[in-house]
C-alpha cells in the first residue's frame, strides 16, 4: 500500500494501549504494511519480541479512537501506580495523561479527563501522601501541563479539607485540570516568552479563558459549572480581573482563582521570575484578600488545606500562627 494519505505516527510508549486500532509501518521503499490488526493486544514482553521496532503509524480516521484508547490505558495504569509506585513515577505517568488530553482538545481528547480526576480522587483517599506530594515534584520544563496537574492536586487537597461532596470534588478537579486548555490556541512564542509580555501580547494571553470555554462547549459531558469556573479563573471580586471584569463570580471560580494564583507564584521553573516560598506567597495573597480581590473564607480554607491535617479539622501550625499575627487572618 502506497502512502497516499497522511499517516499519523504514534508514540512507542502508547503501543500497549492500542487494542482497537490497526498499526502500520513503512518499508524502505515507502510502502505501508500492516503491523498489528485491530483487536490484537500487545504486552511489554510481546512488543520487545516484535521484529519491527521502527516508527509506527495509524490511519488519520483512527486518530480520535487511538487517543481515547491511550487515555483509558493511562487511567487504568494511574490507579495501579498510585497504589504501588512512588510519587515521582505517578507524576511522570500523569504528565503523559495530561499531555495526551491537551494534545487535541477539539477532537475528543478531553473525554478521558473525568476518569483521570476520578483516579486521583480515589488515590487521595487510599494514599493521600503520594497524591498530595505530586505538586511538590518539579520538572525541568515548566509547561501548561505541569501547572494544570499542580492546580488539580492542590484543588483536590482543598476539596478533601473542606469536605466537598463527591460531585463537587469531581467538578472542581475537572475545572482545575482543564482551566488552561485555551492556551493550546495561544501562540507558543507568547506562552514561552522569558520576559514580560507586551501589552498586545498580554491581550492575546488574556483570551485563553474564553478560548478554553469554546473548546469545552464541544463536550456535553462537561458540566456548566466546570465551564464557568474555567472562564472565571482570572476574575477578581473587585472587577480587576479578566476576561470579563466581573464582580459576581461563582464559588468554583473563586476557588480556582486563588489556587491558580498560588501555584503560579510558588513554582520553581517560571522562565521570567523566581518562585516564592509558600508563606510569602500566602502573605501576598492575603494582601489581595484585604483589597477585595479574593474571598476571605476561601483563602483561609485553602491555606489550611496546604498543611497536613485531619479531615475537616484545622491544625495548629507555627507558620499560620505567624500569619494570623502579622496580617490579621480572621
Amino acid at each position: 500500500m502506497k502512502t497516499g494519505k497522511k499517516w499519523i505516527s504514534v508514540r512507542k510508549s502508547h503501543l500497549k494501549y492500542y487494542t482497537g486500532v490497526e498499526l502500520y509501518y513503512k518499508t524502505p521503499s515507502k510502502n505501508i504494511r500492516l503491523y498489528k490488526s485491530a483487536g490484537m493486544t500487545f504486552t511489554e514482553a510481546s512488543l520487545s519480541h516484535k521484529s519491527y521496532l521502527g516508527d509506527l503509524y495509524i490511519k488519520p480516521e483512527d486518530k480520535i479512537k487511538a487517543i481515547q484508547e491511550a487515555q483509558r490505558g493511562f487511567n487504568n495504569e494511574l490507579e495501579e501506580n498510585i497504589r504501588t509506585k512512588d510519587t515521582a513515577e505517578v507524576k511522570d505517568l500523569l504528565v503523559g495523561i495530561v499531555d495526551e488530553t491537551m494534545s487535541e482538545p477539539r477532537t475528543g481528547s478531553i473525554k478521558g479527563a473525568p476518569g483521570t480526576v476520578e483516579s486521583l480522587i480515589e488515590g487521595y483517599s487510599s494514599r493521600p501522601t503520594v497524591v498530595k506530594n505530586l505538586a511538590r515534584i518539579a520538572f525541568k520544563d515548566y509547561t501548561t501541563i505541569i501547572h494544570s496537574i499542580n492546580v488539580l492536586v492542590l484543588t483536590l487537597g482543598y476539596c478533601f479539607y473542606t469536605m466537598k461532596s463527591d460531585r463537587e470534588t469531581l467538578d472542581l478537579g475537572l475545572a482545575a485540570l482543564l482551566h488552561d486548555v485555551g492556551k493550546i490556541e495561544v501562540p507558543t512564542e507568547i506562552l514561552t516568552a522569558n520576559r514580560k509580555l507586551t501589552d498586545e501580547e498580554f491581550e492575546i494571553m488574556k483570551s485563553h479563558p474564553t478560548l478554553g470555554v469554546s473548546i469545552l462547549d464541544e463536550y456535553e459531558e462537561i458540566s456548566p459549572k466546570v465551564k464557568l469556573a474555567c472562564l472565571e479563573h482570572h476574575e477578581k471580586l473587585d472587577g480587576s480581573g479578566y476576561p470579563g471584569g466581573k464582580r459576581e463570580i461563582s464559588d468554583y471560580g473563586q476557588i480556582l482563582a486563588i489556587i491558580d494564583c498560588y501555584e503560579a507564584i510558588t513554582n520553581d521553573d517560571r522562565p521570567y521570575r523566581s518562585s516564592m516560598q509558600p508563606i510569602k506567597a500566602l502573605t501576598l495573597l492575603k494582601e489581595d484578600v484585604d483589597k477585595g480581590k479574593f474571598s476571605r473564607q476561601t483563602f483561609i480554607d485553602f491555606a489550611y488545606s496546604l498543611t497536613d491535617f485531619t479531615k475537616g479539622k484545622r491544625p495548629r501550625v507555627q507558620s499560620w500562627e505567624y500569619l494570623k499575627k502579622s496580617s490579621d487572618l480572621k
